[in-house]
């Protein structure tokens, strides 16, 4: 781990990259810089390497770059334990989850309050079940008649 003094040169370095030192910082800095030649090399690499990169030519990232880097940095939340699937889930998934629980309780608790809802018979075949016990009966009938 760094100790505090390099800690501070690397914040004081990129703060002197970025071009956002207050005046007092700068002081600081100069002083590190004459006082450390290893501090001072290291400080002109980085700006060797800023100006490389900054002669970069820019490239246009493709159309789902954004979309695959949000799915991996998901995927890497989940595997450290960071996040919760349920977190990974888009909002209209679990909002219909949480309706057909809603739905299901409520069936559930409905058919509990009105046990005679539980077996309700269709209107047409309780039509139907009538004219069959009457056949039997008229045949029952007729047989003692016409001994």
């Amino acid at each position: 781990m760094a100790t505090p003094s390099e800690s501070n040169a690397a914040e004081l370095m990129s703060a002197a990259l970025d071009e956002q030192l207050a005046p007092e910082e700068e002081e600081a800095f100069a002083a590190m810089l004459a006082a450390s030649p290893e501090a001072r090399e290291e400080y002109e690499q980085l700006q060797d390497m800023l100006a490389l990169v900054k002669g970069l030519p820019e490239v246009e990232a493709p159309p789902d770059f954004f979309e695959k880097v949000a799915k991996k940095i998901r995927r890497r939340k989940l595997m450290r334990g960071e996040s919760l699937l349920l977190v990974s889930l888009p909002f209209q998934v679990l909002s219909v989850m949480i309706v057909l629980a809603i739905a299901v309780t409520y069936m559930m608790v409905q058919l509990e309050r009105d046990p005679a809802s539980k077996l309700e018979r269709d209107p047409a075949a309780e039509g139907a079940a009538p004219e069959a016990s009457a056949k039997p009966e008229s045949e029952a009938s007729a047989k003692p008649g016409s001994n």
